[in-house]
């Protein structure tokens, strides 16, 4: 059975290669007066997307994303490297 929820779900993955192209120039505020942002990027090919949001939710996923790389690079560091 589904459940009803009042916010639309999704569950996009995205694969973003080293040197994808980001375009974070686009912001407006909407109807009701309130900042948003977004930031663009192509992935290569025909492959581009881009995430909007208020200026504190973008900065809440930039830490995630800052934050799980930093993550990664400890639990597997570069052959050669030991981890500090």
């Amino acid at each position: 059975m589904m459940h009803p929820d009042p916010m639309p779900s999704i569950n996009p993955g995205v694969l973003v290669p080293t040197a994808a192209a980001y375009d974070g120039s686009h912001h407006w505020r909407t109807s009701a007066g309130e900042l948003r942002a977004s930031v663009r990027f192509e992935a290569g090919g025909y492959s581009a997307a881009h995430v909007q949001g208020e200026p504190a939710a973008l900065r809440e996923l930039a830490a995630a994303l800052t934050l799980a790389a930093d993550q990664a690079e400890i639990a597997y560091p570069a052959a050669g490297v030991a981890a500090s």
